[in-house]
C-alpha cells in the first residue's frame, strides 16, 4: 500500500535529520527510507524559501494553494540538486493539497512535498514524515520554532573523518577544503546540538556515526522509538535497491558520493584519519575540536593548549563564525532576496576554488 496521496498529512508528525555534509546523514536517511512506515525523500533544501513565502498565510484557498505550488516548481533546482529528483506527481500533488483548503497549515503544506516524494521501497501506512538536507543544520533553532512538534536526529562524525570524506566534495565545489573551516563547522555544530538537546530533551537525539555502524541494530532500535514507530530489521537490506536506484540517479555521482550505499551498514570509514592526515594536521584539527571532542568521545592527540594551532586557526574559525551568522540573518530576509542570497552564498567557495583549486591548507 503506497499512502503518497492519502489526507493524514495534517496528522503525521515530520522528524528531521541534522547532521554535517558527509557525516552519515545519507545513510540514516536511506535507511529510514527503506522503514515502510516512513516517507523520506531526497535532499533538496526547498523549505526555508517556500515557508519565508507563505508563512504569513492563515486561509490557505485555492488561489493560494496553486501558488505555493509554483513557487515549489519554480524553485527546482538547488546547485546540483533539482526537484525532479523527487519525482513529484504534480496532478496528484496538487489535488492532495487542495483537500487541505481551508484547514491545512503552512506546515501540513511543507509536509505535503516530502509525503509525495518518490520512493524506492514499499509502503504501508505512513507514520512519520522525514526530511534530510545536511544545509538545514545551521537553521536548527529556527526549524524548531517552525515546527513546533517536530523531531530531531542529529548525527555527528569523527571531525578528522568527516573532513576527508567533506574532500570528495570538492569537485562540486560546495565546501573549501580548509581542515580548520571545516573543524571549526563541526564544533559549531557539536555545539549547537548538545545545547539543543540540553533545552529540549524530548525532541533532540544526538547519535554518533561510528556508533550507527558499529551497533546498527541497537542504535536504530532506539532511534524508532524516539520518533515512534516499530523497529523493522527490514531496512538493513536497503543495500539490495542498488540496481534499481542506478536507473534512476547517475550512476557517476553515486559511486563517486556514496558509494557505501551500494553494500551493507560497515566500518570501513572509521579512522581514516589515522593513516591518511599528517601529525601536523591532526594536531591543528584537534586544537579546533577542543572540548567537544571529549565530550562527545573522540580521542585527540593534542589535548593542551598549543598556542601556535590556535593562532593559525583563527582566521578560519572567524570566518566560519561570521558566514553562519549571515546565512541564519539571510533566511529571514524578504523571500526573493533569501533565496537569492542561498543560492549565491557559494560565490565564496568557488572564488577559494578559483585561487586555490583543490588545494587544502589550514
Amino acid at each position: 500500500m503506497d499512502n503518497r496521496g492519502d489526507n493524514r498529512t495534517n496528522t503525521v508528525p515530520i522528524f528531521f535529520i541534522m547532521g554535517r555534509p558527509r557525516s552519515g546523514t545519507t545513510l540514516l536517511r536511506t535507511l529510514f527510507d527503506a522503514h515502510p512506515n516512513v516517507r523520506i525523500p531526497p535532499e533538496f533544501p526547498i523549505f526555508l524559501f517556500i515557508y519565508q513565502k507563505f508563512r504569513k498565510v492563515k486561509t490557505w484557498d485555492k488561489k493560494t494553494i496553486l501558488s505555493f505550488v509554483d513557487h515549489v516548481y519554480a524553485n527546482n533546482r538547488f546547485n546540483n540538486r533539482t526537484l525532479d529528483n523527487l519525482k513529484i506527481d504534480k496532478e496528484a500533488f496538487i489535488a492532495d493539497l487542495l483537500t487541505l483548503e481551508n484547514k491545512g497549515t503552512i506546515q501540513d503544506f511543507l509536509k505535503k512535498i516530502n509525503e509525495h516524494a518518490f520512493s524506492l521501497f514499499p509502503k504501508q501506512e505512513i507514520l512519520q514524515i522525514g526530511d534530510k538536507n545536511p544545509v538545514y543544520s545551521f537553521f536548527t533553532k529556527r526549524f524548531i520554532r517552525m515546527f513546533p512538534d517536530a523531531r530531531f536526529i542529529c548525527i555527528l562524525r569523527d571531525y578528522r573523518d568527516n573532513y576527508l570524506s567533506m574532500q570528495k566534495l570538492a569537485d562540486l565545489k560546495l565546501e573549501a577544503p580548509i581542515i580548520s573551516l571545516q573543524v571549526a563547522r563541526w564544533r559549531f555544530m557539536a555545539n549547537l546540538f548538545l545545547k539543543c538537546r540540553k533545552k529540549y530533551p524530548d525532541r533532540f537525539h544526538i547519535v554518533l556515526y561510528e556508533d550507527l555502524v558499529t551497533n546498527q541494530e541497537r542504535v536504530i532500535q532506539q532511534l524508532c522509538k524516539f520518533i515512534g514507530i516499530s523497529y523493522d530489521e527490514s531496512v538493513f537490506d536497503f543495500f539490495k535497491k542498488t540496481d534499481e536506484s542506478l536507473k534512476i540517479y547517475p550512476r557517476e555521482l553515486a559511486e563517486k558520493f556514496h558509494k557505501s550505499l551500494m553494500s551493507p551498514v560497515n566500518t570501513s570509514r572509521m579512522n581514516l584519519w589515522k593513516d591518511q592526515l599528517t601529525e601536523k594536521e591532526v594536531k591543528l584539527a584537534d586544537t579546533v575540536a577542543g572540548k567537544y571532542a571529549d565530550i562527545l568521545g573522540y580521542e585527540r592527540r593534542e589535548k593542551r593548549f598549543n598556542l601556535f594551532y590556535y593562532l593559525r586557526s583563527r582566521p578560519m574559525v572567524i570566518y566560519g563564525y561570521l558566514l553562519w551568522k549571515i546565512m541564519i540573518l539571510g533566511s529571514y530576509l524578504p523571500y526573493q532576496m533569501s533565496r537569492w542570497f542561498s543560492l549565491n552564498l557559494l560565490i565564496l567557495v568557488r572564488t577559494h576554488h578559483y585561487f586555490f583549486g583543490k588545494k587544502a591548507n589550514p
